[in-house]
């Protein structure tokens, strides 16, 4: 789950007499959500058509929604040379996979499907079959698949999906894209994971708001805390709004690759900020998975520089929070 807040005002500012910066907003639909870019171009160009062909290579390569797309034709047991997007996001997944001892795990898919949250959001009638889950299990498993030749090679009923880190890769994709057109002040939100450059309209350093892990958004205090995201990337997961609930018992919908069953931890919300959003992406929902102590262990260990910002609870159910300190240097509220 990602949650955030973009504020503005548009204004502009003068270069010089002949050219002035004028912040662009470009909005639109990609991976079954919306992006939202700002940023700051000569005499408000958009290139909104460059971001939109952009995103549509990432579908055609890595999205479980597209028919046509690399990653469906893998997963339907079809053999396709992978390509550059694909081989990247892979090669991605595979290292925070080793980096998390698998609570990272791109093949937790059949997982997912079974739990009802890719058609039906969870609503499905089901009865929790255990023998079931621990046969499915023997199909999950990063290391179930490797690289062969020009595509990647998938065990027998291994399904991918890069829903946890394709969107984040999309954001550092775009970032790139504007870096090589000599745009650097930027923000960039797709699905709720968000990388920010430069400055804002008012020549200041972008701010971001993230909301508290409650069910329904609290207009009049909506924000657990606010921070000036500069030259980073951040991405928040969390169980309190997506999950459904059968015979009372809640069932988030991140999925424990290690038990298949969905997460049952104190963990409430993980805000991950590092410098690729993909990472952010990632490890955001492998922290969910890992739960508190694990998460604070491996932030202290892990090679990446990468802060977090934890909302749990304690054996009171009173909320409680663990932030790391480049993620407090952030924070103004």
């Amino acid at each position: 789950m990602k949650n955030f807040y973009i504020g503005f005002i548009l204004l502009f500012f003068s270069c010089d007499k002949s050219e002035q910066m004028v912040l662009v907003q470009d909005t639109g639909e990609a991976q079954g959500t919306f992006y939202n870019i700002q940023y700051l171009s000569e005499n408000g160009k958009s290139y909104k058509i460059q971001i939109d062909s952009l995103l549509k290579r990432v579908d055609s390569s890595v999205s479980i929604y597209k028919s046509y797309s690399i990653i469906s034709k893998l997963n339907n047991g079809e053999k396709v040379q992978t390509d550059d997007i694909f081989n990247s996001v892979y090669s991605e997944a595979v290292n925070v996979y080793l980096t998390t001892e698998g609570y990272f795990d791109c093949t937790v898919s059949p997982l997912v499907s079974y739990w009802g949250f890719y058609t039906n959001w969870g609503q499905k009638n089901i009865d929790v079959d255990s023998l079931r889950i621990q046969e499915i299990l023997k199909s999950v498993g990063t290391n179930k698949t490797y690289r062969l030749d020009s595509s990647v090679f998938l065990e027998p009923d291994v399904q991918i999906d890069f829903n946890a880190i394709a969107q984040g890769y999309s954001v550092d994709l775009i970032a790139d894209l504007f870096e090589d057109i000599d745009i650097h002040n930027y923000l960039i939100e797709v699905g709720g994971e968000i990388k920010a450059s430069g400055v804002n309209e008012d020549n200041k350093v972008w701010k971001v708001g993230i909301d508290k892990p409650l069910e329904q958004i609290d207009i009049y205090d909506r924000f657990q805390f606010i921070l000036e995201l500069d030259n980073k990337s951040l991405a928040t997961s969390g169980n309190y709004r997506k999950f459904y609930e059968k015979d009372g018992v809640k069932f988030s919908h991140t999925i424990n690759p290690m038990t298949g069953y969905p997460v049952q931890n104190r963990l409430l919300s993980v805000t991950v900020m590092t410098n690729k959003c993909s990472l952010a992406d990632a490890y955001a929902t492998a922290f969910m998975a890992m739960g508190v102590e694990k998460t604070k262990k491996l932030v202290n260990l892990i090679d990446v520089q990468l802060d977090v910002y934890l909302i749990y609870t304690d054996k009171d159910g009173s909320w409680k929070t663990y932030i790391s300190p480049g993620m407090q240097e952030k924070i103004i509220n």
